[in-house]
Formats: C-alpha cells, sequence, structure tokens
C-alpha cells in the first residue's frame, strides 16, 4: 500500500525537477517547504522521516503545539502566515525565519525581541 503524502511529494518533487530543467536551474537550488496547517504531528514525521525538514506553518498556537511535539527533529521551522505585532514574543520560541512581515512597525518589534533573547547570550560567551 502506498502512503498518500509520500506519494503526493513525489509528484510535487517530478513537477519540481521538469520546472528546473525547463528554466536552465539546478534542481538542488530550488527548495520544497511544506505548509503543515491542520496537519498532526505524526503525519508531518512520515515527511520527515523522508528527508523533509522545511516546514512552514501559519498559526501561532498550532505551530507551537507542533514544535513541542516534534523538538527533537532536525526541523526548519519556517512562519508563512500572517503575524501580528502582539504573537511576536512566541514566534521567537520556535521559529527559524519568518516569511510574512508586511509592516515596519512589525519588523522594528521581532528586531527588538530578538536582540532582547540573542545579547544576553552573545554576552555570556565573552
Amino acid at each position: 500500500m502506498t502512503n498518500p503524502i509520500i506519494e503526493n511529494i513525489k509528484h510535487i518533487e517530478d513537477r519540481i525537477s521538469r520546472a528546473c530543467k525547463n528554466a536552465g536551474r539546478r534542481r538542488e537550488e530550488v527548495k520544497l517547504l511544506l505548509a503543515t496547517k491542520t496537519v498532526d504531528a505524526s503525519r508531518i514525521q512520515t515527511v520527515i522521516d523522508q528527508g523533509y525538514t522545511l516546514l512552514g506553518e501559519n498559526k501561532i498556537q498550532e505551530a507551537m503545539t507542533k514544535h513541542e511535539l516534534l523538538k527533537n527533529q532536525p526541523i526548519d521551522w519556517h512562519f508563512i502566515g500572517h503575524l501580528q505585532t502582539n504573537k511576536v514574543k512566541f514566534i521567537t520560541q520556535f521559529a527559524d525565519v519568518v516569511q510574512s512581515i508586511d509592516r515596519l512597525r512589525l519588523a522594528t518589534k521581532l528586531q527588538n525581541r530578538l536582540v532582547y533573547i540573542i545579547l544576553p547570550e552573545i554576552r555570556s560567551r565573552g
């Protein structure tokens, strides 16, 4: 019995390969980010087991729950949804990349939060 998740990803990979060939690009130049909205952790584990670790979430609470359940996995978490400024303190707990910064105020708040988190760490290294 074939796994529909793996079959779908194989189909997408084939399309990416063809598009790269048509565009004269190397396949290695293109990354596949899997959006995991409403997908439970066990199904996500299926794709991780196949080597797919670039994952995107668009809801903070759902992302934090999945991050906790999959914390021992080598995942590169991207936040791909609308981010409210009052949620910045949460995004820094799981996201490696925020792809949806759409205004200066949000960027500034995120920068300030990251400085608050990272600066003490840098200072402690001496």
